[in-house]
Parts: structure tokens; sequence; C-alpha cells
């Protein structure tokens, strides 16, 4: 089998990068390991999405924004509210069901083929050059050529059998940030808790103009010591943190934390998800017994997979760093824009890293990111993308890593129509097509508030 490109991972960025790619003429392969669309949204529960906003004005569009707006008009998605806890400028809660199936819609839509149950094992190739890829399926294995391949694996496995340059985790001691297994809980008593919430207000992180509408936590850190002055709280967290589900009486909890374990190391792995299934087990017998309006709740959904933060970084042309992002570093060839904060969960501790940003958050990421260095028709999207420790703490979550995906996208298509390597492709092409697609990819494009 031959294509002009295959995508490598089906998650937000790998869909975003397939969709991309189909309608800018490309003849698309869309391969994912599981049997379902959307990565760590559908298999490790992570939602609400943010941020698609930096400063009050809309920094992400193109086609994750058209994702959110066809979630929204079919009453999956409340659209982009105002963060409640203040941390971002906004939330976009999505329904999880509602997202597996749009994504299904768009497969058959666009035309874009698609191979699940489908791992990348071996990589074709002549010298520094991809040709294609095997995976290893029921079937056996199956050998596929392109002329492009874009790894959206999320853990730069295909950029790794190609014998890229990688790290893992930061670079002083090669801790990565933990695991998380989040979880649903149906059945809560959600005006006991909004009025717990509001008579506790001080103790949790609010932001200054909060309704208390939809409901979101973070906090109730007198609760969490109470609890582990009784020995009923031995989790490595310092919080409760949890943001209210699409569905009425639903939430998801966002407890769990699971250190020293490699996302990339089958047992390691193996020991995150029994780890992190324990730890919702202690975490939901806490919220029963401490938390107002959980009495009567039960647990509805937990992940099919431990939600993973930080694996490989691939090494690529650019290397976006921490002082970029704080300097807030203009790049001509910008593919797009992010405007979530430095966020970094201790790999050793219960603490959360903050990095002193300015209200405005928002800066520019290169196309050079998107490309391994040494390498050629190879492209990388998604959390594994050239980016430090700190920066990808930033970058990882899934608007912006839709918004590089669509740009891998676009740079895959032209690069296959042109016969030429990615980095031969000249950028402001990308950026013009990326225009045309509604995204904005520098920050004099900012110009609506929200």
């Amino acid at each position: 089998m031959k294509y002009d490109v295959i995508i490598c991972g089906a998650g937000p960025s790998g869909m975003a990068a397939a969709i991309s790619a189909r309608r800018n003429q490309a003849k698309v392969l869309l391969l994912e390991s599981s049997g379902l669309l959307g990565g760590s949204t559908v298999l490790s529960l992570v939602s609400p999405w943010m941020t698609f906003h930096n400063d009050g004005k809309q920094i992400i569009k193109g086609i994750g924004e058209e994702i959110v707006s066809r979630l929204k008009n079919r009453g999956e998605s409340f659209g982009h509210i105002a963060d409640p806890i203040g941390f971002t400028d906004s939330i976009t809660p999505i329904d999880i069901e509602g997202v597996k199936q749009l994504f299904f819609d768009y497969v058959s839509e666009e035309g874009i083929d698609l191979l699940l149950h489908a791992f990348v094992c071996e990589v074709r190739k002549d010298k520094n050059t991809i040709k294609g890829v095997r995976v290893a399926t029921k079937s056996g294995f199956l050998d596929i050529d392109a002329d492009v391949v874009v790894d959206a694996t999320g853990d730069g496995d295909v950029c790794h059998l190609m014998g890229c340059e990688t790290v893992f985790g930061r670079t002083e001691d090669h801790q990565a940030q933990p695991m998380t297994m989040l979880f649903s809980v149906d059945g809560v008593d959600t005006d006991q808790l909004r009025d717990f919430l509001k008579a506790n207000a001080d103790d949790c992180v609010i932001a200054k103009d909060y309704d208390f509408q939809y409901l979101a936590v973070s906090g109730f850190f007198k609760k969490v010591e109470e609890a582990k002055a009784n020995g009923d709280f031995d989790l490595i967290r310092d919080r409760v943190l949890m943001f209210q589900d699409i569905r009425a009486h639903q939430v998801g909890i966002n407890m769990t934390r699971v250190t020293g374990r490699s996302g990339i190391n089958v047992s390691d792995l193996t020991k995150a998800e029994i780890a992190g299934r324990k730890q919702i087990q202690k975490a939901f017998q806490f919220f029963k017994k401490y938390i107002p309006g959980f009495q009567n709740s039960y647990i509805l959904r937990t992940p099919v997979q431990i939600g993973i933060r930080e694996t490989r970084h691939v090494i690529g042309e650019y290397v976006l760093t921490a002082e970029d992002i704080l300097s807030q570093k203009e790049f001509e060839d910008s593919i797009c824009l992010s405007g979530f904060p430095i966020d970094i969960h201790s790999p050793n501790g219960a603490e959360l890293k903050f990095f002193d940003q300015k209200a405005d958050k928002g800066y520019e990421i290169p196309l050079r990111i998107l490309i391994p260095k040494n390498s050629e028709n190879l492209i990388v999207t998604g959390r594994c993308v050239s980016a430090t420790h700190e920066a990808c703490a930033s970058l990882r979550v899934t608007p912006s890593v839709m918004a590089l995906g669509e740009a891998a996208g676009v740079l895959a298509a032209l690069a296959a129509q042109k016969k030429t390597s990615p980095r031969q492709v000249d950028y402001r092409e990308v950026q013009s097509v990326l225009r045309a697609q509604g995204q904005l990819i520098k920050k004099a494009d900012i110009k609506k508030r929200f």
C-alpha cells in the first residue's frame, strides 16, 4: 500500500493533521493503535479542553474551533466559557462520547483511510529518509509506504524508531511529569456541592468574577488536610480538582498522581495502570466521606488507559524553550499560537510549579519544532514536539496540539505534492494555507475579544 501521507496516532493532534492533510488533496492513511479516535480525550478522559483564548481574545481557531462548534451544535459541548478557577482564560467542556462519534464522522466525511488496532513497530527507511512503516495487527504485520509520515503518537515512537535524537522528561534528571488517571462520577448533588463551594470559597482558587454557575473546584485544601490527619488520604495531591461534565449531576475528577514511572516502559506502564485504579478508589472514598454532595454518587466511568503528560521530546530544527514563551519571542515561521501557562506537575511531589507570567501569556510556535533533525520526510506533532520539559508543560494541552496538528497536516500535504522533504517547503506557503483555513498564526493576527 502507498499513500501520500501516513498519520501515526489518532489523538486530537493526529486527527487535526489527518483532516488538514486530506483537505489539501493528500491521500491520507490514519493509523491508531487502539479502537477509538481521540487519543487522551477519549482514552484518558481529558476534559475540559483548555485553552483556546488568551488575554480575553481567541488565539486558536481553524480545525480545533470547527470541532468545538460542531460539538456545541450537537449539544455535546458548552462551548468556550471563562475559566472559573482563573488559571487560564477559558475552558471548553466537552462530552467524551460526543467526541468519539464526531471524530469517526470526520474520517468518513473527509475520505480519510483508517486502520485501527494497528501498532507501529518498525520503520521502512533508506538511510535517514523514512519510506513507510510496519504495523503489527491481528492480521499480522503490514508494510505501508508513504511520501511523508507524521508522528502523532504522543511519545515520538516513529521518530525513535528512525533513530532521531530525543530527550526523556527534564534534562537534568530525565524525570517526567506524573501520570494521572481521571474518572467521572454521577449522582452528585450539584446544588449541595455549589453551596459548599460558596461557603468555602476562601479555601479554593477561584477567578475574581466567578459566578458559581458552572462548577469547577481547585482547592478544599482544609478537607484534604483533615482527611490526611485522619489517615483517610495518602494521595500525592494537595487539593481537590474537579470540573462539571456536560450531563447533569456528573463531574470529572483529577485527583490521582503516579510518579516515578515511564510512559514508554511497558513494565512501568502496567504498574502505573494498577496504581492509578487503586488511587481512584481512595479518591472516591474521600469524596464520599468528606465532600458534601457526593453521599449518593457513584463512579460512572474510568479511563481506557492512564493519562500521560510527558515522555520523549524529539529534537527538531529548533527547540522551543521556557525563555521563548516567557519573552513572547516572535518567529518568522510561526504556524500557531498558544496561551496555556507553564504548568509543571512535580515529577516527584504533590506540587504544581508555575512560572511568573504576565496576564498576556500568548506566544508563537515555529514550524521548525515539527521537523526532526537529521531525518527526511518525517514530521512530528503533539506533546512530543521539539520543546524543553518546561515549554512542553505549556503546549501539551489539547487546543495547542490540535493547532500543531493542523499545521503538520498542511506541511505534509505540501511536501507530498512537491515530492520534496518537509524541511524544503517554504514556511510562507504553510502560513498562507493555514490562514485560508481560518487559523491564527502570529500574535499580530489577534484582534477580537471573546
